[in-house]
């Protein structure tokens, strides 16, 4: 995240990109785009600094050697923002959806995370999760992220205080902010009364399940280590809203 008058670097986040409807957009968290605790409605740099673009890294060659390229967003558009919040909870979902032009120029290698092959069984308290970030902005060699893993730690099915999010049990770390989320589990899956089922699989099952942004901080930021993920059914839920964020932060 940048403030492009200063060009000053203000922060590293994570986001990754969710096709909907021929139409390709970069999901991040709230609190990303606008250097602004949703909570507390504080900054949350020490800088001062609100960030006004964004600059993102793509594959965009793998033969004979790969190579990335980086690309910029420009956060707003006549001092309007360009992103768009959930349209009933607005920024108390701390997820945004910012709708990326890529022209036909474009070279990008990615795969959208809503067109890879998941499995579709239900999330379990306890299940092994993996947030893919950039813990500290390291990187898991070149540009790729790395896998911090966790467990689901409250009950997926329900919404923790009204909203739709859940927490993981996991010693995350900024940098990771708007990660995508993916569950982890091993042995029988869909056996029912002992049985197995058509449907029934043996061996390693995982899924996309939401987005994580950021930690429970109490007086100790290791007393709970608990880490907030919203469930991927917001995504479709703000690009079908196509609110746009009416606050002023610049």
């Amino acid at each position: 995240m940048y403030f492009q008058e200063t060009k000053q670097k203000l922060g590293t986040g994570t986001a990754f990109i969710y096709e909907y409807e021929e139409k390709f957009y970069l999901i991040t968290n709230w609190h990303n785009v606008t250097g602004v605790n949703p909570i507390t409605e504080e900054q949350i740099g020490s800088h001062g600094g609100i960030p006004d673009l964004l600059e993102f890294t793509i594959l965009v060659k793998q033969i004979p050697y790969i190579e990335w390229g980086h690309f910029t967003v420009n956060l707003y558009n006549d001092n309007t923002s360009d992103w768009l919040i959930h349209p009933l909870y607005k920024e108390k979902v701390d997820v945004v959806a910012i709708e990326l032009d890529f022209s036909e120029n474009f070279k990008g290698i990615f795969k959208p995370i809503n067109k890879i092959k998941f499995d579709n069984f239900k999330l379990e308290v306890s299940d092994d999760v993996f947030i893919l970030g950039f813990p500290y902005s390291l990187k898991g060699g070149g540009h790729f992220p790395i896998w911090k893993r966790g467990s689901v730690a409250t009950e997926p099915d329900l919404d923790y205080d009204g909203l739709p999010k859940f927490f993981i049990d996991s010693a995350s770390k900024s940098g990771m902010s708007g990660s995508p989320v993916i569950f982890k589990r091993n042995g029988i899956h869909g056996a029912y009364g002992g049985s197995l089922q058509p449907d029934s699989l043996i061996g390693e099952i995982q899924g996309f399940i939401g987005i994580y942004s950021g930690r429970l901080i109490g007086e100790s930021k290791l007393d709970a280590q608990l880490g907030i993920v919203w469930k991927k059914e917001v995504i479709e839920e703000i690009i079908e809203g196509n609110l746009r964020d009416s606050r002023k932060f610049l």
